[in-house]
């Protein structure tokens, strides 16, 4: 049987204290085969639904198990718990250009460099020294949704040699659309990697407010622009949480796998 187990790990880019969930699937072992790993946000929700703000999780763990039983493939899944406090602030590297009367002054981003550093290197560093895994980039993604879906392109992009594939889910790029370009120009293209945009179409404040889908689409132009194998997927139903995005990371997880398991051979 799969398994989900936690420890605390401390945050010493930031002096913060966090749970990380760990995803061990069916027949992990110790020794042997290793095996590739997806990192993701916002741990709290990918699991347990007792756990999350708004009472829906990820169920991350019954989907890798489903892909498993269909496909025989399978992975190491990571999550970070949040600080909802901080969440903003850690999820981004720039404060953000919206009215800062919509956020509290501790929680307007630009903390973000400092979580990428820990998660990037202090976090990888302890899950490929206390489990089995396959610690090559091919073998390595990084996904979140949101503002995860905006760290997960910073830290992808930034830190190139350790993620090969990023999840980006209802990305919320516009926290600073300005500072985001900058990246992007900033940042070259070093390494081949594979990216999946995904928005639903009823996530903008109003009918007439398209910001999210326009964001969406001109992060896959860029993506695209680079060289990145970019995937773009829009569902006009969906709305801005874990219900949809458990949907579209049964998809996210099965490429992965298969893209990996591919080039192995």
């Amino acid at each position: 049987m799969s398994k989900v187990e936690s420890f605390q790990m401390e945050i010493p880019q930031l002096g913060r204290t966090r749970t990380v969930w760990v995803y061990l699937p069916t027949g992990y072992k110790k020794r042997g085969q290793p095996y590739p790993v997806i990192y993701m946000h916002d741990g709290q929700n990918i699991f347990y639904d007792h756990l999350t703000a708004y009472g829906t999780a990820w169920h991350v763990d019954q989907t890798m198990e489903k892909i498993q039983q269909l496909t025989g493939m399978s992975a190491i899944v990571v999550g970070v718990e949040c600080n909802p406090e901080r969440r903003l602030s850690e999820y981004s590297p720039w404060k953000t250009s919206l009215p800062l009367k919509d956020f509290a002054r501790e929680n307007r981003g630009g903390e973000g460099e400092q979580y990428a550093d820990f998660f990037a290197n202090t976090l990888k560093a302890e899950i490929d020294s206390k489990y089995n895994t396959d610690p090559s980039r091919l073998a390595t993604a990084v996904i979140g949704s949101s503002m995860g879906g905006l760290i997960s392109l910073y830290i992808g992009l930034k830190y190139q040699p350790l993620y090969e594939t990023m999840g980006l889910f209802s990305p919320f790029t516009p926290f600073n659309a300005s500072a985001v370009r900058k990246f992007l120009k900033a940042t070259p293209q070093i390494l081949p990697q594979h990216a999946l945009v995904y928005c639903g179409g009823k996530e903008s404040i109003s009918v007439s407010d398209k910001t999210m889908e326009k964001a969406s689409i001109e992060l896959y132009n860029q993506l695209s622009a680079r060289q990145v194998v970019t995937e773009l997927l829009f569902n006009s139903d969906m709305v801005h949480n874990e219900r949809a995005w458990d949907i579209y990371f049964r998809k996210f997880a099965y490429d992965f796998l298969a893209r990996y398991n591919f080039q192995k051979q």
